[in-house]
C-alpha cells in the first residue's frame, strides 16, 4: 500500500473537567505547543498543548505550525459529532480507544474526516478509528446539563419530624453530584436514609430532606458541580492562513448549579412545670420542656424535692396530662414540707443513746409516740421514767423527742453472813459476803449517789448499820454487834438485812434481802472434872456460825479434851507425875493461844526442902511446863496438842533434898551429895501424914474463842509411910523398917535377899 503522509495543520484541544463553553472565547492568545509525531502505519499526526491541554490538528492538509505560533482565542464550534469524538476518543472522559499513540492517531483522524469530510477507506485500518466515527454518527455524547426540579423547597409536619417537598435531580444519567448532609438533616433516596455524611445523586434520582421538629434552619447546597464537564469544540485559526487550524474541545470546571435552598421551621411548644410550697405558695423547682405540637404529654409530681436543706413531698401523685396545643402549658403541682420526727431513747444515768427512731412527716401533720417498754440492756428490760405521751403538730421545724429509761445500777444480795463469837464486852463479829454485779460502770453519776444500808437485827432492833453507794458497796464486810447489849455465855438470833434503797437502783432477789443466823458469846465457862469420875475432860463450844441463802444455818466449834486417869495410892516419901495431855480443835482456825497449866496442892504435902513454890492459904501452886506442841492445820480447821509436866526434878543422895534444873545450872550451895534424877515427879515429904488429900490441876489463863478454864479435881491417897516408925499406924504397909544392928556383924544370918557386900560395907563404916 502507497505510503501517505500528512503534515499537521491543526490542533484539538481537550480539557477533561469544567464548564461548556458555547459562544466566542474573548482569551488572550493561546499557548501552542509541538511535542513531535504519533504514527500508525502512513498515518502520522503531530502531537500538541494548547494552554497545556492535549489538542488535535484537524487540517492534514496544511502545513504543521511550529511551536509559538502565533494564534487566535479560538471560536465556539458546535458539532455533537467533534464532542462525540473527544469523549469516547484518546483522553476523552469515556475513552474507548485507549491511550497510546495509535488512539491518538485514530482520534485525530477522525477530528479531521467530521471536519473536512475526508473519508478515505484506509483511514478504518486505524484501530478505533471506526468505533469513533461510528459514534460520530450516533452523536451520543452524554449532556452536561444538570439542574433540580425546584430550586426553593419547602417543608411541612409529618408525623414526629418535618419533611421537605420531593427533590428531583435532572442530568444525564451518567452524571452525578455530591451533597453533604447536617447532622440534625436526613437525606432519604431509594428507601435509604443518610445523615451526617455526603451522598451521591445521580441524574434522574430523586429525593427529600427530614429534620426534627425543632429544628429551625434552612438547609443550602451552593457550588454544586457535577461529575460530568460541559464539552465545547473550537476551532482555532492561525495568523498566518497556510497553517492548520487549531481544533480543540475544551473542557473547563463544570458550572455550579443554581442553589438548592430546603426550608425547616421550629414546630414545637413549651410546657412549663412548677413545683410549689402549698403553705408559702413560693415556687420550689421549675423546668421546661419543648414538645411538638399535637402531641400528648404526661406529667407527675415528683417524688420528693430538696431546696435549702429541706425535703417537700408532692401533696398527692396525680399526673397531669393533655395534648399540646399552639400555646404554651403551665403545669403547677403542689408540694408539703417534709419534716423528721425524731425519737431518741436514751439511758438517764450514762445519758447513752439506747435507740434512736425517725418518722417522716409534712406539715400540719399530727404526730404521737410513748415510751417503749422493749428495750433492753442485758437481761434487764429498761423501764421508762415517764409514761406521758408526747404528741403535737408538725410545724416549720424538725422535732426531736426524748424518752428517758433506767435499769438498777447493780444487781446484788445477800450472799452468806457468819457470826463469831467473841466475849460479850468486845462484840460479835460479823463477816457479810454480798453478790455485785455492776449494770452500770463506777464513773456514772447515780453509781456515788444512789445508797443503801447493811443492817443488823435482833428482833425487831437494829443494833449495826452500814450505808454505802452502789459503787462503793463491797462484795464482803465486817460488822460488829455492839457490846451494850450483850452477856456472857448467850445464844441469840440475829438478822442481816438490806434496806433503806430504791428498787429501780438496786436490784435485790426477795430472798437474798436478809438473812438469819445465831450469834454466841464466849461461854467464859470453868470446866470442872475429876478424875476417880471420869477419864476424860472435854469441852464443846460454838465459835461461828454461818447462813447461805437457801441453806440451813452451820455450826462451827471449838473442842477440847484432857484424858484423865486417878491417882494411885503412895507412901510418903515417894513422888507421883501429873501429866496435862491437852487437845484442842477449832473448826475455823480461829484461835492459836497459849495457857499455863498449875497443880495445887495442900501444903502439908509439899516437901520442905529447896524447891519453893507459892503459898496462899495453905495452898501451894506447883507450875507445869510445856513439854511439847504441836499445831496443825487442815483446810481451815486447826488442831492444837500440848503436853503439860511438872518440872524434872534432882535428889540429893544420903539427905534427899530436892533440887530444880535451873538450881542445878546455877551451882546451888547447897548441893553438898551427889544428885540422883528424880524425873518429872512431885516428891512427898518423907515424914509426912497419912491421909486424903485433894488435889487440883487448872489452866493458867482462858483457852479457847469461849475463853473457858479447866479445873481437874484429883484425891491423893497417902496410906503408908516410908519409913516405918513407932508412932507409925500402918506399920504393915510402911515400906521401910529400920532396926538396930551390931556394925560388926549387921546380919548373922546372912544377907538379906536383894543386898550385896557392898551394902554391908557400908553398914560396918
Amino acid at each position: 500500500m502507497r505510503k501517505i503522509a500528512f503534515s499537521i495543520m491543526c490542533l484539538v484541544s481537550i480539557v477533561l473537567c469544567g464548564i461548556i463553553f458555547t459562544g466566542n472565547v474573548d482569551a488572550a492568545s493561546p499557548k501552542v505547543e509541538y511535542l513531535g509525531q504519533a504514527r500508525y502505519g502512513d498515518y502520522i499526526v503531530g502531537k500538541f498543548r494548547v494552554n497545556g491541554e492535549i489538542a488535535f490538528c484537524v487540517d492534514h492538509a496544511k502545513p504543521t505550525p511550529a511551536t509559538g505560533a502565533s494564534y487566535g482565542g479560538g471560536n465556539a464550534y458546535k458539532n455533537e459529532k467533534i464532542r462525540a469524538i473527544l469523549y469516547y476518543g484518546y483522553g476523552g472522559p469515556g475513552n474507548e480507544v485507549g491511550n497510546g499513540d495509535t488512539a491518538l492517531v485514530a482520534t485525530s483522524i477522525a477530528l479531521d474526516s467530521v471536519m473536512n469530510g475526508n473519508y478515505s477507506s484506509g483511514r478504518d485500518s486505524i484501530p478505533g478509528y471506526k468505533k469513533l466515527m461510528k459514534h460520530a454518527e450516533a452523536k451520543d455524547a452524554p449532556s452536561t446539563s444538570i439542574g433540580f426540579n425546584k430550586k426553593s423547597v419547602t417543608s411541612k409536619v409529618s408525623g414526629n419530624v418535618q419533611k421537605s417537598e420531593t427533590i428531583v435531580f435532572k442530568a444525564d444519567s451518567k452524571n452525578s453530584i455530591k451533597l453533604h448532609i447536617p447532622d440534625k438533616v436526613t437525606l432519604h433516596k431509594d428507601g435509604k436514609k443518610y445523615s451526617g455524611k455526603t451522598v451521591t445523586i445521580k441524574g434522574g434520582q430523586s429525593f427529600y430532606l427530614t429534620a426534627p421538629l425543632d429544628y429551625g434552619k434552612s438547609v443550602k447546597f451552593q457550588n454544586v458541580k457535577p461529575s460530568l464537564g460541559k464539552y465545547q469544540s473550537l476551532l482555532f485559526t492561525a495568523s498566518n492562513s497556510n497553517y492548520q487550524r487549531l481544533g480543540s474541545g475544551l473542557l473547563t470546571d463544570p458550572e455550579p448549579v443554581t442553589d438548592l435552598n430546603v426550608k425547616f421551621e421550629v414546630r414545637q411548644k413549651k410546657i412549663n412545670v412548677e413545683h410549689i410550697d402549698k403553705y408559702t405558695k413560693k415556687i420550689l423547682e421549675k423546668e421546661s420542656y419543648t414538645r411538638n405540637i399535637g402531641t400528648d404529654y404526661s406529667f407527675k409530681p415528683k417524688s420528693s424535692i430538696k431546696k435549702n436543706g429541706d425535703k417537700y413531698i408532692p401533696v398527692d401523685k396525680k399526673s397531669k396530662t393533655g395534648t399540646l396545643g399552639n400555646k404554651d402549658v403551665t403545669l403547677k403541682f403542689y408540694y408539703n414540707l417534709q419534716r423528721k420526727v425524731t425519737i431518741k431513747h436514751v439511758d438517764a444515768r450514762d445519758n447513752r443513746i439506747i435507740k434512736t427512731e425517725s418518722d417522716l412527716y409534712v406539715r400540719g401533720e399530727k404526730y404521737s409516740y410513748k415510751p417503749k417498754t422493749d428495750l433492753k440492756k442485758g437481761d434487764y428490760i429498761y423501764r421508762p421514767l415517764s409514761n406521758e405521751v408526747q404528741k403535737g403538730e408538725i410545724g416549720s421545724k424538725n422535732i426531736t423527742l426524748t424518752f428517758y429509761y433506767d435499769v438498777p445500777l447493780i444487781k446484788t444480795g445477800l450472799k452468806k453472813i457468819q457470826i463469831y463469837t467473841e466475849k460479850s464486852t468486845e462484840g460479835l463479829p460479823v463477816k457479810v459476803y454480798l453478790e455485785k454485779e455492776s449494770i452500770y460502770p463506777d464513773d456514772v453519776n447515780d453509781m456515788s449517789k444512789e445508797k443503801i444500808k447493811v443492817s443488823i437485827y435482833q428482833g425487831k432492833n437494829t443494833v449495826a448499820s452500814k450505808e454505802y453507794t452502789a459503787k462503793s458497796l463491797p462484795t464482803k464486810l465486817d460488822m460488829t454487834v455492839p457490846a451494850a447489849n450483850l452477856s456472857v455465855n448467850e445464844k441469840k438470833a440475829y438478822t442481816v438485812k438490806l434496806e433503806g434503797y430504791s428498787k429501780f437502783a438496786f436490784d435485790v432477789e426477795s430472798n437474798k434481802v436478809s438473812l438469819t443466823t445465831d450469834g454466841y458469846t464466849s461461854s467464859e465457862k470453868t470446866i470442872n472434872a475429876n478424875s476417880l469420875k471420869e477419864n476424860k475432860l472435854t469441852y464443846k463450844g460454838v465459835v461461828m456460825t454461818e447462813r447461805e441463802v437457801g441453806k440451813d444455818m452451820k455450826v462451827f466449834n471449838e473442842v477440847l479434851n484432857i484424858p484423865l486417869k486417878p491417882l494411885s495410892k503412895m507412901r510418903t516419901g515417894y513422888g507421883f507425875e501429873m501429866p496435862v495431855d491437852f487437845s484442842y480443835s477449832n473448826d475455823i482456825g480461829t484461835w492459836s493461844g497459849d495457857f499455863g497449866v498449875n497443880m495445887l496442892v495442900p501444903t502439908e504435902i509439899v516437901d520442905n526442902s529447896y524447891i519453893e513454890y507459892p503459898v496462899q492459904k495453905k495452898i501451894a501452886t506447883v507450875p507445869l511446863e510445856k513439854t511439847s506442841s504441836t499445831k496443825t492445820k487442815n483446810g481451815e480447821s486447826a488442831s492444837l496438842k500440848n503436853l503439860y509436866e511438872l518440872q524434872h526434878i534432882n535428889v540429893e543422895r544420903k539427905t534427899g533434898h530436892l533440887f530444880s534444873d535451873e538450881q542445878v545450872k546455877n551451882k546451888d550451895k547447897r548441893i553438898k551429895y551427889d544428885l540422883v534424877n528424880g524425873n518429872r515427879k512431885f516428891y512427898l515429904p518423907i515424914w509426912g501424914h497419912v491421909g486424903e488429900y485433894p488435889l487440883k490441876v487448872e489452866s493458867n489463863g482462858p483457852i479457847g474463842v469461849n475463853q473457858v478454864k479447866f479445873v481437874i479435881n484429883h484425891e491423893l491417897n497417902v496410906f503408908a509411910h516410908m519409913i516405918a516408925h513407932m508412932d507409925s499406924e500402918t506399920l504393915k504397909d510402911d515400906a521401910i523398917l529400920i532396926k538396930p544392928v551390931n556394925s560388926d556383924d549387921p546380919f548373922p544370918k546372912g544377907l538379906p535377899e536383894g543386898w550385896t557386900e557392898s551394902d554391908l560395907n557400908w553398914i560396918k563404916k
